[in-house]
């Protein structure tokens, strides 16, 4: 939408919008690495504990 505002051309435009998608799927992957990082530390400590048991 911003780039229709800005008046850009339609090779533009299609720049700015894989640009984007690719900003925002990179952003996602780190995301979700980050929550399952947690997640298996979380586990690991859990398991350790219960062996010590």
């Amino acid at each position: 939408m911003f780039a229709i505002a800005l008046g850009m051309s339609p090779v533009e435009k299609i720049i700015v919008a894989i640009s984007a998608s690719i900003f925002i799927i990179a952003f996602t992957w780190v995301s979700i690495k980050g929550d399952l990082r947690k997640l298996a530390n979380e586990l690991i400590e859990d398991n350790e504990n219960n062996q010590d048991n």
